[in-house]
């Protein structure tokens, strides 16, 4: 296995079709349309509990061993598939999804979650919530709450347990002091993803606050270790230790992907700081060094480094086989936010749709998307992180061609991206 990417080879064939299944021109914007709408309805096809008979608790969620969390990572990428494509059969089912899950507060909170209630599970329903703001998803009627409220509800509530009485400061990755196997765990994702909160509410909102917390929790997450100077980041520490060493050094996309969108958000919010310009440019640099390119013949393809070819002797679980959904989305938001990235971005991006479509070339249907991109064909398996991996990377292309931003609270519609830096 080759670890690290062999730079300034050629991009595979741009044309990906596999007998009996997807057949995909990443050049042609009718194409990824097309295709991306494939991947979307194969991924809702897997969503049962939108019946009316879906008992309440069960409304938003994919069926068990599925944890609640992926509900939300699901319908933050589905939310901005209906915007990106203008397809609108899925907006009542996102929504129900969505306002099921709010909580008697409004912000993610639910008494029957809390065996699955982290900082960094309520923090992607919240930052779906945020993709309904930043690219206007319709708002139900007669919600509870508008998406602004239950997005600020859901960030007050997190950081509300921001704590000092060890490492210095940080979340904990669980919430309840019951859920002893992360409870004692301050990790990447959770700080990760309210950094990325932080960034994008002070850029929707204009408040200063929101900035504020984003630089606390990235200050905090590099004095512990979590980031380092080559802007790797390592999944988590241990506070019964306060923090001295790296408890886990492991490297998952979404992490990257977490600092890697939030950095280039504070990059557009801060009008172009070359701090957060060094720090979007490092995220990327490392994330195309570590998650693309596993094998000499397969240069530029992404995959999950940690778990995918085994040779770590780990295997991806149901969690991990959507990872690559969150890098592929916030990778294009990267190249939306902070344009000096687009075409590195977008020449990974190209490759492992590409690659992606060559998987989506199993079951019943000849299109059920597999894991491993990198094969040339379906790897055998399936499951709701193949399907939204797959539909992750190939609409990502279309946000890059759209080059739309998302709006900011004062503005009416989203507008093409149109900076030069």
């Amino acid at each position: 296995m080759k670890f690290f990417a062999t730079f300034g080879a050629v991009l595979l064939p741009l044309l990906a079709a596999t007998a009996g299944g997807i057949k995909f021109d990443s050049e042609d914007e009718a194409s990824i349309l097309s295709v991306t709408s494939q991947y979307a309805h194969g991924l809702m096809s897997l969503y049962q509990n939108n019946a009316t008979t879906t008992a309440a608790q069960d409304i938003g969620i994919w069926p068990a061993p599925h944890y609640w969390w992926e509900g939300g990572a699901a319908w933050g990428g589905m939310i901005e598939y209906t915007q990106l494509t203008g397809d609108t059969s899925y907006v009542q089912t996102l929504q129900q999804a969505l306002t099921a899950n709010y909580g008697p507060d409004n912000d993610f909170i639910l008494s029957y979650r809390k065996s699955q209630t982290g900082n960094d599970d309520q923090a992607f329903w919240a930052l779906a919530v945020m993709s309904a703001l930043e690219y206007q998803f319709p708002d139900p009627e007669q919600a509870p709450a508008g998406y602004l409220e239950v997005a600020t509800n859901a960030f007050n509530n997190i950081v509300g347990r921001w704590d000092e009485t060890t490492c210095g400061g940080g979340l904990k990755w669980q919430i309840y002091p019951e859920n002893a196997y992360g409870f004692n765990y301050k990790n990447s994702i959770s700080n990760g993803a309210v950094f990325a909160m932080g960034a994008r509410l002070a850029r929707y909102t204009g408040e200063q606050k929101y900035a504020d917390w984003a630089v606390k929790i990235y200050d905090w997450t590099k004095k512990v270790g979590l980031i380092t100077d080559a802007y790797e980041i390592f999944d988590g520490t241990d506070d019964k230790t306060n923090c001295t060493n790296v408890a886990d050094k492991t490297q998952w996309t979404y992490n990257n992907a977490m600092f890697l969108h939030g950095s280039a958000f504070m990059f557009d919010y801060t009008n172009g700081d070359s701090v957060w310009k060094e720090r979007t440019s490092g995220f990327l640099d490392h994330a195309e060094l570590l998650f693309f390119s596993p094998f000499e013949n397969s240069t530029d393809i992404m995959y999950e480094w940690a778990c995918e070819t085994g040779a770590s002797g780990r295997h991806c679980n149901l969690d991990q086989q959507s990872f690559k959904a969150y890098l592929s989305r916030f990778m294009a938001k990267t190249a939306i936010m902070a344009p000096f990235t687009k075409d590195k971005i977008t020449k990974v991006l190209t490759a492992s749709a590409v690659g992606a479509a060559k998987s989506c070339s199993g079951g019943a249907d000849g299109m059920t998307c597999g894991t491993k991109w990198y094969t040339g064909s379906w790897d055998g398996t399936s499951g709701v992180g193949q399907q939204l991996s797959a539909l992750e990377v190939t609409q990502a292309l279309l946000m890059i061609k759209k080059g739309t931003l998302p709006v900011k609270n004062s503005a009416s519609n989203p507008e093409p991206s149109t900076s030069v830096i």
